[in-house]
């Protein structure tokens, strides 16, 4: 029995250290596992920092993408404000161009109108043509003689009419000029005659007699008016003048007629005959015969 019993203590002994064993193998597979697991652990930090370390990589790749677009778009962007600057340069220069030849235009055109296409030589005078409103003028310069025959200077004179159109005008003179009456070194005084009853054409005949007494006087002529009509003169309380009037005159008759000329009728007695009331442009002709013989005289006088 005792014998039996100490069997028994010696299972329950060895059945404890078995246990204590079994805890022992039991502690060691745990020490085992938290080393696994502590392994695992590192593993898992160790994948933790190199995913940590690709997505450093990969942000500051992205920041570098981020930069160089950054700087692609700079690029761009200077490349699209020096375009914009050449083509802002470009509109100045056709701008500063365009208004240039906008006053070249204003400028060189009247310019040219006036001193090229405006402007002839007719019998030794140059003629400009000028515009004042409705009324054309051909204007003229040539120099004044005085009543001794001498330059007392340079005159200006208006045409309402193209003195080459006048050429139609015939000029029935010696030597198609007209002679003023002159004693020695003096100078006839002129009479302009009018006929009283010939058409007075709406006041043509007062603005051509008009002209041609202000042409005489500026060239030094003491300009007398009268009338060919001696009772109307009388009447009048004029003068009357004719061609076979005795005296140191000059005379010019104005009358209308079957055509328009100018014919020597007498010792420096000139005719002036209009027909259709061209009693400005026989007057002009008068003034232009007149200007001719100026000129080939006083030719290098200048105008």
């Amino acid at each position: 029995m005792d014998d039996e019993k100490k069997v028994e203590d010696n299972e329950d002994k060895l059945g404890s250290e078995g246990y204590s064993v079994k805890n022992e193998g039991d502690n060691v597979d745990e020490v085992e596992d938290e080393k696994d697991d502590d392994v695992g652990d590192g593993d898992k930090v160790e994948a933790g920092d190199e995913e940590s370390l690709l997505g450093d990589e990969k942000v500051s790749e992205s920041l570098k993408e981020e930069e160089k677009d950054e700087g692609e778009g700079e690029d761009s962007s200077e490349k699209d404000n020096k375009g914009i600057h050449e083509l802002q340069n470009s509109q100045i220069k056709w701008i500063v161009l365009l208004m240039l030849g906008v006053i070249v235009i204003i400028v060189g055109v009247p310019f040219v109108t006036k001193n090229f296409v405006n402007t002839f030589e007719y019998e030794g005078l140059e003629y400009q043509k000028t515009k004042l409103g409705d009324l054309i003028f051909y204007s003229a310069r040539f120099p004044v003689v005085g009543g001794t025959g001498n330059v007392i200077g340079t005159y200006a004179v208006n045409f309402r009419n193209d003195p080459r159109d006048l050429e139609r005008i015939p000029v029935d003179t010696r030597e198609e000029k007209i002679y003023f009456n002159v004693d020695k070194e003096w100078f006839s005084p002129v009479y302009i005659s009018l006929d009283p009853f010939m058409e007075m054409c709406e006041g043509d005949v007062v603005i051509s007699m008009a002209s041609l007494s202000g042409f005489l006087k500026d060239s030094g002529f003491e300009v007398i008016p009268a009338y060919t009509d001696k009772a109307y003169a009388r009447d009048n309380n004029g003068v009357q003048r004719w061609c076979n009037s005795d005296g140191f005159d000059t005379v010019f008759v104005v009358t209308d007629g079957d055509e328009t000329s100018i014919t020597e009728i007498g010792n420096h007695c000139y005719e002036l005959q209009f027909n259709n009331c061209e009693v400005i442009e026989v007057t002009e002709k008068l003034i232009l015969t007149v200007l001719k013989e100026y000129a080939s005289r006083f030719e290098n006088l200048g105008q």
